[in-house]
């Protein structure tokens, strides 16, 4: 049988739906760090449409292809995603994904890290509790819709100074690919599979690491080859600035890379892929039965690793605790229970 970035089938979660059929405005859940949504601006709805992005955000995103979130992990929860790599640097391996192509080439290969959900215990849980984090869903339902799931495996992206880039690509809008790609219609933006990229420590401009190329996504044309190998037009890619504890979120549409690392201080990227609960990126066959580790997650993070299908599939409710299962999520949020 062929190995797949992600073995798992459907979990039996034996969960209930939700009972309550309030408006969420007048739910409070402990578990969810209300002052966090609020400064973000995003609206709390009915559990028909879930948590959306705010009306900015959409704008930015729509516009560029790429959203930065500051702070949007906790000091707290940087600290200890860093602590699990320093416990577990043995487990880096030279990135199999280079192709530094002319200007972005380097003296080093970037230092890559993989299969963090199945480390030893504490070093697992950090990387765990990103599945279904709470401040996750507004970004995920927005370019979804609800149900939506992990793509391929999360690894992290680590460099010191005169590490290599990565040249730059991406499909853009110059034929349509149902995997990876950007539409808006009828009010409602959808994506194939996008990208979360977690800074656990500083990025200033200049210093490398994520590029982009602003609103990219749209592109009608190919990329000429030296633009992609950083020879020319410079000036068209931004390298994005952040605070470890910032997140990065863009589509595999957008055309993106890494630039070569300058920086004193080292890089650490880490990233999660997403993608619509009816396709899988990655490929490959699944297995019938979850590993034995999936049975310590929350029904939640479950429900993140589940492959693509659409009837009675797992959904969180606004929460990120909650899971119901109705028959099918329509494309404006509302559920048919039968």
């Amino acid at each position: 049988m062929l190995a797949l970035c992600l073995l798992f089938p459907a979990p039996k979660l034996g969960c209930t739906p939700n009972p309550c059929t309030l408006c969420l405005a007048n739910v409070y859940f402990p578990e969810i760090d209300y002052a966090a949504f609020t400064k973000f601006g995003t609206g709390w709805t009915s559990k028909f449409g879930g948590i959306k992005m705010n009306e900015r955000e959409k704008f930015m995103y729509d516009l560029q292809g790429f959203l930065k979130v500051e702070n949007f992990l906790t000091p707290e929860e940087v600290q200890a995603l860093n602590d699990a790599f320093d416990a577990n640097w043995d487990k880096a391996i030279p990135d199999p994904n280079s192709h530094p192509d002319g200007d972005m080439a380097g003296d080093l290969p970037r230092d890559f890290f993989s299969g963090m959900l199945t480390w030893d215990k504490p070093w697992c849980q950090p990387f765990r509790d990103l599945l279904a984090h709470p401040k996750l869903l507004p970004y995920l339902n927005t370019m979804f819709g609800r149900g939506w799931k992990m793509d391929h495996a999360p690894f992290m992206l680590a460099a010191t100074a005169g590490t290599e880039g990565l040249r730059l690509h991406g499909s853009t809008s110059r034929v349509f690919d149902g995997t990876q790609h950007y539409s808006y219609a009828n009010g409602q933006m959808r994506c194939g599979m996008i990208v979360c990229q977690f800074q656990l420590a500083d990025v200033n401009q200049g210093d490398g690491g994520l590029c982009v190329i602003p609103g990219s996504h749209k592109a009608n044309f190919p990329m000429p080859e030296d633009i992609a190998r950083y020879e020319k037009d410079r000036e068209l890619v931004y390298n994005v600035p952040c605070k470890a504890g910032d997140m990065v979120i863009f589509n595999e549409a957008t055309i993106h890379g890494t630039l070569p690392w300058r920086a004193k201080q080292q890089r650490r990227s880490l990233l999660y892929r997403f993608s619509p609960n009816y396709l899988h990126f990655a490929g490959g066959v699944y297995e019938t039965s979850m590993p034995d580790w999936v049975d310590e997650l929350t029904p939640a993070q479950q429900a993140v690793l589940e492959p693509p299908y659409i009837y009675d599939r797992p959904i969180i409710e606004d929460d990120s605790v909650t899971i119901i299962r109705p028959k099918r999520v329509r494309p404006d949020g509302t559920i048919r229970e039968e």
